[in-house]
């Protein structure tokens, strides 16, 4: 009988392995550069007022024809009070390659207050603008928070509606292919 739990246990062990060979790939989104209603890719518009928080004197034009990433927040939110930090060290890991990242807190009631505490809770390193004037996020947003912008040189960007594991795949992906890591 021992040799038979033996057997069975050796057994069971060899099969952990050969299973955990066939681990499944990492998920990742299937993410396209967004589009406007007629199909056409739609561009980031670097017009639009943004007022700078953390640097009252830059402008958001400043970022244009860069690759830049963009994390639209509001500072009360739970959600993008845990995100922010990932989202920050994912645009410090790629910034020597070339990347620049921006932060876009919500305007509409938002205290500028409220953004600075939140800038100096997170330990922010990146420009942080705020949508005071309300035109960025009915124009680029969802109704959600946070959103994530992966914007290209040429204007065009990916947009991510949920900051999950698959989509963090796919902004890593798109940005090792940009910089060729």
């Amino acid at each position: 009988m021992k040799l038979f739990v033996r057997l069975f246990a050796f057994v069971a062990l060899a099969a952990g392995f050969s299973f955990a060979q066939l681990a499944p790939e990492p998920q990742m989104a299937d993410i396209q550069i967004f589009k406007d209603s007629t199909g056409t890719p739609k561009k980031m518009d670097f017009s639009i007022p943004l007022t700078g928080v953390s640097d009252p004197g830059i402008l958001f034009s400043h970022f244009s024809k860069k690759n830049l990433l963009i994390y639209y927040f509001s500072p009360k939110c739970p959600h993008c009070q845990r995100h922010f930090p990932e989202m920050q060290n994912l645009m410090k890991e790629y910034e020597a390659s070339g990347l620049t990242g921006i932060a876009i807190g919500l305007g509409g009631g938002i205290k500028k207050n409220d953004i600075r505490m939140f800038i100096d809770q997170q330990k922010a390193v990146i420009p942080v603008f705020q949508d005071t004037d309300t035109k960025f996020g009915p124009e680029f947003g969802t109704g959600y928070i946070p959103v994530v912008y992966l914007v290209l040189k040429d204007g065009t960007f990916y947009r991510y509606e949920t900051i999950n594991e698959a989509n963090i795949n796919h902004m890593r992906a798109t940005l090792n292919e940009l910089f060729k890591k």
